[in-house]
């Protein structure tokens, strides 16, 4: 089964609808219905070829998400579940202000230095392209967001080209294709004017590439990982963190080389490190000037769990109960692993719907459990070709929850410990799950079981959201 879906088609979705809202007022039920009918002639147009008159499963899951993601955004216009929402307006203000140049560097290290620099780039040229259509400077920043539902429904695409690598009952690549697209934390990503969305596609790439270069060892491989490696560390520092494990995979294909002294096997090397190296380049002129590379919180007190001991942020389970970790009404989870499970469901707010955010957070918890526990099959089962991605699974997942319980015992604040921190795990665990119910025997029931759930979170998250927007 393929997806007929490419980036390309995408983008172009996005920048009509990014257009569109610029002639008309986001919010009303009529530009909803315009939007909507757009995409659906669109896609309508898109499979008119003889061979393509019926939609595969596929392309009908990620449409159906995309849609999803579009009704969420739709919904939420303005300064509504952002993270840092007046840091990135700063960090846009500051590239509009100079002509997109780096200027006055003093200026930018005083606000904003923390941030790399492309993302300023990226969000200035879509709010300035949004003010030559007459869009007010707040309503053509905020049209920024149509970047991230991009990303989120790019790394969608990606993933099932991931998929497709791997030998998985076709059953099974379907559910995990549907549980990625409709999970939560993407339709909340989609929604972001910030980098989160555009690192994750990134980082999502990279899983993507550095598994063709673990089996293919090319070039084009080789200088793709580069690319996205100096990219994302331009976008976001924790772009990066995929490093280690593909480093892993570089030891596996040397070890395997018959010829460990090859020119190309170590040029390839050299062209990866490079990219890191360079995407790392504010790293480097935050430490030569010995600026931190997070800065101290300030303003967070709201946030501050510092009056908790480290056994209380691993296992208190004295706001379990409560669904939602809404830092500003008082409800922060000091627990770090169900801070983990509710803010990839809620993030750090309050929805409306109580009783279907208690469906979606039993559900988020079995979910958590089952790819906890599957992890643990790692050794047993191999991933794709030899054992390489198995190491780059489990170094992978080490170096991002290592990262991760760094950043909330440093900081120890709530948004320290939240989901988006460790996010690039969820596409890595879901390919050892499926691995692990494609290589047992299971009975058609666990299937079910599975599948329901998958539709259950899909129609709590849909009624969580039709009570709140």
């Amino acid at each position: 089964m393929t997806l007929h879906f490419s980036l390309k088609d995408i983008f172009g979705l996005c920048m009509v609808l990014m257009i569109w809202n610029l002639v008309m007022p986001a919010g009303t039920i009529w530009t909803a219905a315009v939007y909507f009918g757009a995409v659906l002639i669109y896609l309508q147009w898109r499979k008119k070829g003889p061979a393509e008159d019926v939609v595969s499963a596929a392309d009908g899951i990620l449409a159906a998400a995309f849609l999803f993601n579009l009704w969420y955004v739709l919904g939420s216009w303005g300064n509504v579940r952002q993270y840092d929402y007046y840091n990135f307006v700063m960090h846009t203000d500051y590239f509009l202000q100079n002509g997109f140049f780096l200027a006055a560097p003093a200026a930018y290290l005083q606000s904003v230095y923390f941030q790399p620099p492309l993302w300023g780039l990226v969000s200035a040229a879509v709010t300035k392209f949004c003010m030559w259509f007459g869009a007010g400077r707040e309503a053509a920043f905020d049209s920024v967001r149509f970047v991230s539902l991009f990303c989120i429904t790019g790394a969608g695409i990606v993933f099932w080209r991931l998929l497709r690598e791997f030998k998985l009952k076709g059953g099974v690549r379907l559910g995990l294709f549907a549980l990625f697209c409709f999970f939560p934390a993407h339709g909340i990503a989609a929604n972001l004017v910030n980098n989160d969305a555009a690192v994750y596609f990134l980082m999502t790439a990279m899983i993507y590439c550095g598994y063709r270069w673990y089996i293919g060892g090319g070039w084009r491989e080789a200088l793709g990982l580069s690319g996205l490696l100096l990219t994302a560390g331009l976008v976001k520092f924790s772009g990066l963190m995929v490093l280690p494990a593909l480093g892993v995979l570089g030891l596996f294909r040397l070890a395997q080389a018959e010829n460990k002294l090859s020119p190309r096997l170590w040029g390839q090397f050299a062209v990866i490190g490079a990219g890191a190296a360079v995407g790392f380049a504010w790293g480097w002129f935050l430490l030569a000037y010995d600026f931190p590379l997070v800065p101290p919180p300030v303003g967070n007190a709201f946030q501050d769990l510092r009056g908790y001991g480290l056994a209380e942020r691993l296992f208190g389970l004295a706001t379990a109960g409560e669904v939602f970790a809404d830092v500003r009404a008082g409800l922060a989870e000091p627990n770090v692993w169900l801070a983990l499970v509710k803010t990839s469901l809620f993030g750090e707010w309050s929805w409306s719907g109580v009783t279907w955010a208690y469906l979606l957070y039993a559900l988020g918890i079995g979910l958590a459990a089952l790819l906890a526990a599957s992890f643990f099959t790692l050794p047993f089962y191999r991933l794709g070709e030899g054992w390489g991605f198995n190491a780059f699974a489990v170094v992978l997942t080490f170096s991002v929850l290592g990262a991760w319980a760094n950043f909330w015992l440093e900081y120890p604040y709530f948004c320290s410990s939240e989901y988006r921190y460790v996010m690039i795990l969820l596409p890595v665990s879901l390919l050892w799950l499926g691995n692990f119910l494609t290589q047992k025997s299971l009975p058609k029931a666990v299937g079910y079981v599975l599948a329901g759930g998958v539709a259950l979170m899909v129609l709590a998250r849909f009624m969580l959201y039709l009570n709140t927007i």
